[in-house]
């Protein structure tokens, strides 16, 4: 007998289930999806024990012909894709016809709904994959669905599931992030009786933002707005603050769909590259749209992973985007130069190695210049310093509609012609149709906004109070106080300095009336000797004089008062750390600049306090030191006088 069987369809069915539904959070999201391909504007969610025993998932959208409500559940039964050739260009959400036989298999599930065109509802039970009933039933338009005991019938599965305070927390991670991706659909989420989260469903993505993250993430973003190659990328980014240890808080959709990518985390990561600290991740919402076309959803089961036919264009779009938004540049469309290119031309070339691939792709952007767009008008910004909060009035009041549902009595004649259906009774005390929605007027959101990240009116609209323990230089900003880090400003200066002279070799020397004396050991003096035209580029002379030590006879007027010395013997260290080509690497710079600024606890008249604001404002990256420490930091009158007890 041979060992090769064919599996019984309940099996099969179980297992092909657990690579679409790994939890109560994967049926709320492939539901809450299928509600937005429906139409929905709002979509709600309600848990009990996070939602291993019970989930009901509702909306307002176009709902189901009760010729399809059976049909639907049947594996790849869908409406949204009629052949393979429409995979490449899938513009919904759902489209495999997966997620409901899926679910259906490993719990049970009743579909109460009624489509558009109809003048009556009806209602569906499956348990265990299989149909238990089907009968008319008072409904409005839209659909319910009903989640009871998940992973009933898969122990394996079932064993694997968290806490109920855990699998919750997963389940409103995902309503968070498809409100996030929609912010045109009100979504709500109840678990275990409380509202946990209720986003507005006005449209406006910063409004959805506040009532996840609250008023603080929100007063501290700048506003993303960017198109380039035929890539839209649109949302907010964070600044000063808004970064942390991980990336819980960076979240990355395309066209409407949130997914994981690594070409596009690699692209943030380099636009802040000298704005965070290391191991720091900015809060990061953003859009990006392209021809569905170009795009690849057909990847993963859970549809959380994409592939873009030229995965270069993305990046490059990407890194634009926030570095445009970050440093002032004006919105704008940059079109690509190439002209009848097949999308997917190069998905042959992508390397398997992923850490290959995104040091390709950052080489690539490294090399190309940031677009500079002019605006034709100009671009609304959100302050970073003065916080502006919104007028009631400017806020678009909409109505929010609550699907109630109420159990209608059926008539005792009909009843008698329709067998009763038993789970009838038990839903009647979950489920109530109303024919009328309740609509309710919220209260305008207030939120506070903030302006592009380099705003330069603290350094040129400030007032000099002093210096602190020289190291500090205390400034009055309209109601603030603002402490500069002295050596973590002129840090910032002296790496941009360096940086540009490398690039545009337009170097000024002075010659010393004296000359530097290095003292080097053998390695440190065989590097030199084989990168001395680094130095030269730079605006040094350096020539060799005895054993081991040279003579540096001219610096680069930028370095004019800094400890030339240590410039150069701790350059030298840092690129022979960094390998080959090392001197060029942005850390061997970074180490250049630190030992060529001012230092902490050095004096600084007024005249030099006034000539480092001065310089400041003309920085493209003033926020930071290169290694991502900020340059200032504020206090307001407020907090100043709660010290006091004053209020």
């Amino acid at each position: 007998m041979g060992k090769i069987i064919l599996l019984d369809e309940i099996t099969a069915s179980q297992i092909a289930a657990g690579e679409v539904i790994e939890r109560p959070a994967s049926v709320v999201k492939e539901m809450a999806e299928n509600a937005v391909d429906a139409g929905a504007t709002i979509v709600t969610a309600e848990i009990k024990a996070g939602g291993i025993k019970y989930i009901k998932i509702s909306d307002n959208g176009c709902g189901f012909d009760e010729d399809d409500a059976v049909i639907a559940f049947d594996k790849h039964a869908t409406s949204k894709i009629m052949n393979a050739d429409d995979l490449f260009g899938v513009k919904t959400l759902g489209f495999r016809g997966e997620a409901l036989a899926s679910i259906a298999a490993v719990s049970d599930v009743t579909l109460i709904s009624r489509g558009e065109n109809s003048d009556s509802g009806f209602m569906v039970n499956i348990r265990g994959g299989k149909l238990i009933s089907s009968s008319a039933y008072a409904s409005s338009k839209g659909s319910t669905f009903i989640v009871k005991e998940l992973f009933y019938n898969t122990p394996a599965r079932y064993k694997f599931l968290k806490k109920d305070a855990t699998e919750a927390g997963y389940v409103a991670d995902i309503m968070q992030k498809l409100a996030m991706a929609h912010p045109d659909v009100s979504f709500k989420l109840i678990s275990d009786g409380k509202i946990v989260f209720h986003s507005p469903g006005n449209g406006d993505m910063l409004s959805c933002i506040h009532s996840i993250y609250g008023k603080e993430v929100t007063s501290s973003l700048c506003v993303v707005n960017h198109e380039q190659d035929g890539a839209k990328i649109t949302g907010y980014v964070g600044v000063r603050d808004a970064a942390y240890g991980n990336r819980n808080r960076q979240h990355i959709f395309v066209n409407g769909r949130y997914i994981k990518s690594k070409v596009i985390t690699s692209a943030l990561d380099e636009a802040y590259k000298t704005v965070t600290m290391k191991n720091k991740f900015p809060f990061a919402v953003l859009t990006v749209n392209v021809n569905s076309q170009t795009l690849d959803v057909n990847v993963h089961p859970t549809k959380t992973e994409v592939r873009f036919a030229d995965e270069q264009i993305i990046f490059r779009a990407v890194y634009h985007a926030i570095h445009n938004a970050l440093f002032g540049e004006e919105p704008g469309t940059v079109q690509s130069t190439e002209k009848n290119v097949n999308p997917w031309k190069r998905q042959d070339d992508i390397k398997k190695d992923d850490k290959q691939e995104i040091k390709n792709l950052l080489d690539f952007v490294s090399s190309a210049p940031v677009p500079k767009v002019p605006a034709e008008k100009p671009r609304e910004v959100m302050p970073a310093f003065e916080p502006v909060t919104m007028k009631p009035e400017t806020v678009e009041k909409k109505p929010v509609f609550e699907q109630k549902i109420t159990y209608v009595k059926e008539d005792p004649a009909e009843s008698e012609k329709t067998p009763l259906n038993p789970l009838k009774e038990e839903i009647k005390a979950e489920i109530k149709i109303e024919s009328e929605a309740e609509i309710k007027e919220e209260a305008p959101v207030q939120y506070e906004t903030v302006k592009k990240y380099n705003d330069t009116s603290i350094y040129t609209d400030s007032t000099v109070i002093g210096q602190l323990f020289d190291t500090y230089i205390i400034l009055e900003y309209k109601d603030k106080m603002v402490l500069i880090d002295q050596h973590a400003a002129h840090e910032r200066i002296m790496y941009e300095r360096i940086k540009t002279a490398l690039e545009n070799s337009d170097i000024h020397s002075q010659q010393l009336l004296l000359p530097v004396m290095l003292n080097l050991s053998s390695a440190e003096c065989t590097f030199l000797k084989q990168n001395i035209e680094f130095f030269e580029k730079l605006g040094f002379e350096i020539e060799e004089f005895g054993l081991n030590s040279f003579a540096v006879r001219s610096i680069p007027m930028i370095l004019e008062g800094s400890d030339i010395e240590a410039f150069v013997v701790d350059g030298i260290n840092k690129a022979m750390q960094n390998g080959k080509g090392g001197l060029y690497d942005d850390r061997t710079v970074f180490t250049m600049a630190c030992k060529a600024a001012v230092k902490a606890n050095k004096h600084l008249s007024d005249a030099e306090i006034k000539a480092l604001l001065e310089t400041l404002t003309s920085v493209e990256n003033h926020g930071t030191c290169p290694h991502g420490r900020p340059v200032a930091v504020t206090m307001s009158k407020y907090e100043v006088e709660r010290k006091f007890h004053r209020c």
